[in-house]
């Protein structure tokens, strides 16, 4: 299976709907038909939640490109 690096971590599998490198309830269907994988960063939001770094296995775009194409 081909890796792909998500944020700095290069373990994400492309196409893997199990990917074990993702965080926690990715990956995620993109809008392309690929999957959107996700590693969490080393710095917390405001509320104590981890950065997360996304992006497609197809398409490359990020969870934030995605919302600002719509």
């Amino acid at each position: 299976m081909e890796l792909f690096e998500v944020g700095d971590v290069m373990s994400h599998r492309k196409g893997d709907r199990r990917c074990p490198a993702c965080a926690a309830e990715f990956p995620e269907r993109c809008r392309c038909g690929g999957l959107v994988h996700a590693s969490a960063g080393p710095e917390d939001d405001p509320d104590g939640n981890p950065l997360m770094s996304t992006r497609c296995d197809e398409c490359g775009r990020s969870d934030e490109d995605l919302a600002q194409a719509v």
